[in-house]
């Protein structure tokens, strides 16, 4: 090859990584545009109690997240977690897991003691919450994110609303949470709007905690099923819209990380909430207050083979069953 030759060829190159540089800076400037907004907070790791044996896993991919959802109009208790979920996100397959834990439920709060799960975030903000679950759970969190219910009306209701189906007793239940907006009219399968669903969302009275988290469950899959219908040319701008909403420990890298599950093909959201059928469980009165009490060993053991083995709640120790039976 001659002079000419390789002046052009590295001319070209050169322009190539140059324009390669240009496109990708372009892309973190919308990143850091996208998530400008978001309500940083950090948390110390050390104090977390993460259960570094689940690094077993670690070839998996798998993330786990806690996400709080905060009452503000609840004066008395403002600063209690109303809403406590654990995502696991697989970053190689696209599987995402959403397990819903009963607020009422029965643990031991670090240095304060056994008492309602949901008093953690109010002792010690999201920092002690994810503390509280990882030692009562055995499980690994690091990060977190929290919405206020009245942010999460305002997602809602960019989003378009959503189409759930409603009993009578609900839609009445919904109304009389209701703080704004219209009435819910008519009841069977109906367009919630923000204000509405998260109305729906905090229903409890008809029935109890289990079912206030498996309404919560609902309008989050029917959230997860419109996002991905938008137009993937849209996410800038709604994610724009939406991060000022939420507080996160999440960093750049680790949102970047799990955006990149959000355009896998086989994205797919499985649910479950404890307590559940499946564990015995009860409503006990300790000390003039009720809790959900159950084996929160057992709870702890379900969760990791529904996370690490694709073990749903309703499977779990089936197996075991069927092989003690075939002995016997």
């Amino acid at each position: 090859m001659d002079k000419k030759l390789w002046r052009l060829y590295f001319k070209t190159l050169l322009l190539t990584l140059l324009g390669l540089c240009g496109v990708l800076a372009i892309l973190y400037g919308i990143f850091m545009y996208m998530v400008g907004g978001l309500n940083r907070q950090t948390v110390d790791e050390d104090s977390l109690s993460v259960n570094e044996e689940l690094g077993v896993y670690g070839s998996q991919g798998i993330m786990n997240i806690a996400l709080f959802g905060i009452d503000s109009q609840n004066e008395e208790n403002k600063g209690r977690s109303d809403a406590i979920m654990i995502a696991s996100v697989n970053q190689k397959t696209g599987k995402i897991k959403l397990i819903s834990i009963a607020r009422d439920t029965y643990v031991d709060i670090p240095e304060h003691g056994k008492t309602k799960i949901n008093h953690a975030y109010a002792y010690g903000s999201a920092e002690l919450a994810i503390q509280t679950i990882n030692e009562n759970f055995d499980l690994n969190i690091k990060d977190y994110a929290t919405v206020n219910f009245d942010s999460l009306a305002d997602v809602i209701d960019e989003m378009g609303g959503v189409e759930l189906e409603v009993t009578e007793a609900e839609r009445q239940q919904i109304n009389n949470y209701l703080l704004k907006g219209e009435k819910l009219r008519e009841s069977g399968l109906v367009h919630l709007t923000g204000p509405q669903a998260v109305s729906y969302s905090r229903i409890r009275k008809i029935d109890g905690d289990v079912q206030r988290g498996e309404r919560q469950r609902k309008v989050l899959e029917c959230l997860f099923q419109k996002a991905l219908g938008i137009n993937p040319l849209l996410y800038p701008s709604y994610v724009r819209k939406f991060s000022p909403l939420v507080e996160t420990s999440l960093s750049n890298d680790e949102i970047l990380k799990l955006a990149s599950v959000g355009v896998k093909s086989g994205l797919s959201l499985e649910q479950a909430g404890l307590p559940n059928d499946n564990i015995q469980s009860h409503g006990e009165r300790i000390n003039g207050v009720w809790y959900f009490v159950y084996d929160i060993d057992e709870a702890a053991d379900m969760i990791e083979e529904f996370i690490y083995h694709d073990i749903p709640f309703d499977q779990y120790g089936k197996d075991e069953e069927a092989t003690e039976t075939q002995a016997e």
